[in-house]
């Protein structure tokens, strides 16, 4: 596992950090993780190639995947 060291971090967003944690009942480690994670986006790229892969899988295999514009569009007029 990766260890991150902030050199000079001010106290003032320590203590906003331990504050945060202390709210949410976790250790201000796991709170800037948390922090981080949802600061950065995620690479859905990469996710996407999956999910093409698997729709060529099923496609192969006879599997067919119906547009659902209409169906949503329906939805929302209602």
């Amino acid at each position: 596992m990766s260890q991150l060291l902030i050199p000079d971090l001010d106290e003032v967003t320590l203590s906003r950090l331990r504050e945060q944690a202390s709210k949410h009942g976790r250790s201000i480690e796991v709170e800037a993780k948390l922090i981080l994670a949802a600061a950065l986006p995620a690479n859905t790229s990469s996710v996407w190639v999956e999910v093409n892969k698997q729709r060529e899988k099923l496609a192969a295999n006879g599997r067919t995947f119906p547009d659902s514009t209409d169906s949503i569009r329906e939805d929302r007029s209602r």
